[in-house]
């Protein structure tokens, strides 16, 4: 690997050498104890920094096939016109919660120092440098070419997660990464982490080996029984289905607004609360052994396959068109046993296998097309019958018990 970080300061800190570095300090930034500054650097100098404050990673690093247009244009640039290479990126943005300037030897100290903006650039970067020398120590080589970065010194932390969100609008960034940055997840992962020690979830998009938060939160919606989400539309039944980013959203405004809104906490503590069981619940519908000699294998039709077998053909896996509305269904089995706290409590009349017979009933009515049956509201509802009718037995026979 070549030797690209030479840093001459602390572990925290980072020496950067500079061509030019302009103070650029507004007076609403002196208002608020930030600094600002430009500077022009060789492209050795910015692969020194850790991308520890960027809202996302270079997207390449962990599969080379995620390179898209952008990287290519980046390298093209970098390979046939290393010259114009600061003319035509947008720049860098760097955060740092101090700065020492030395005008003399013409380098800057940074501690805490980040790049907010800019890693797929600086992955680039490093790739032709890895490229080009190798396992050689890049020290005493002449500048290639020079990059520009804004650096921003704020030593309040949170002020620095929203600088880059705000520094990401232009190149989209997946709202997970919004949501991990801003701590609105803390409390899901330590939920989950708790009955689950094993499990971490996604809090960036590029947490690949993660499980995704999206799907957690999916599965959780599902369970909520009306009495918490208030609300029985078919848009609400089909949320979690048709669109896991408002899932993600909504998320993230209960957590927001919690502290003033009762029904804003309930939602946020039913989702903190059950979760990992939510996990657990759709892994043991996915999983169940009634979906065997089901047929579903061959009478899918459309719609992307229901069910994948093994060799021995026995069921692995079930479209989440088929367990979605399950799921939903499951919400029936909802009970707040102490206030705030939630159980999903099954009575011994429920048979797991008549619940998914009647689903794959369902699923033929709807030509066997997985897609459909995840986007039908009609399906959930029909769904709910069974486990509402068992409930409404329950608390029949309490009542002439009473």
């Amino acid at each position: 690997m070549v030797i690209v970080n030479q840093n001459k300061g602390t572990p925290k800190g980072v020496s950067i050498s500079y061509q030019l570095l302009r103070n650029t300090t507004s007076p609403d930034e002196k208002s608020t104890g930030v600094k600002s500054f430009v500077a022009n650097l060789s492209a050795f100098e910015i692969v020194k920094l850790d991308k520890t404050g960027n809202l996302r990673d270079y997207i390449a690093a962990y599969n080379p096939r995620k390179r898209n247009h952008v990287h290519q244009a980046i390298r093209t640039t970098v390979l046939q016109d290393p010259d114009r290479f600061i003319t035509r990126n947008g720049g860098f943005v760097i955060s740092a919660s101090s700065i020492e300037v030395n005008d003399n030897a013409k380098e800057i100290m940074l501690e805490d120092a980040t790049i907010l903006n800019g890693a797929q650039s600086q992955g680039e970067i490093r790739r032709w440098i890895e490229e080009t020398y190798g396992e050689n120590d890049i020290g005493s080589e002449e500048t290639p070419f020079h990059v520009r970065a804004e650096i921003v010194v704020d030593p309040d932390p949170s002020e620095v997660i929203e600088t880059a969100i705000a520094r990401n609008t232009a190149t989209p960034v997946k709202s997970i990464s919004q949501a991990g940055g801003r701590g609105q997840l803390d409390d899901l992962a330590a939920s989950i982490a708790k009955r689950k020690p094993n499990l971490t979830i996604s809090m960036s998009e590029t947490d690949h080996e993660a499980f995704d938060t999206r799907k957690i939160l999916q599965f959780t919606r599902l369970l909520m029984p009306q009495s918490v989400s208030k609300n029985d539309t078919p848009a609400e039944k089909l949320r979690a289905y048709k669109n896991p980013a408002q899932c993600l959203t909504e998320f993230t405004q209960w957590h927001d607004t919690k502290k003033i809104g009762p029904e804003a906490k309930a939602k946020y503590d039913f989702t903190v609360q059950k979760a990992p069981y939510a996990i657990e619940e759709y892994e043991y519908w996915a999983n169940h052994a009634a979906w065997n000699g089901q047929g579903l294998f061959e009478n899918t039709k459309k719609g992307g396959r229901a069910v994948r077998r093994d060799k021995s053909r026995k069921v692995i896996w079930v479209s989440p068109g088929l367990v979605f509305p399950i799921m939903g269904a499951m919400s029936e089995f909802m009970e707040e046993h102490l206030p705030g706290r939630w159980r999903l409590s099954k009575p011994k009349l429920f048979k797991p296998g008549e619940m998914i017979s009647r689903t794959v009933t369902q699923f033929r009515g709807l030509d066997s097309d997985p897609m459909q049956m995840g986007r039908n509201a009609g399906t959930y509802d029909a769904l709910r019958i069974y486990p509402a009718t068992i409930v409404t037995v329950m608390q029949d026979m309490k009542t002439v018990g009473d």
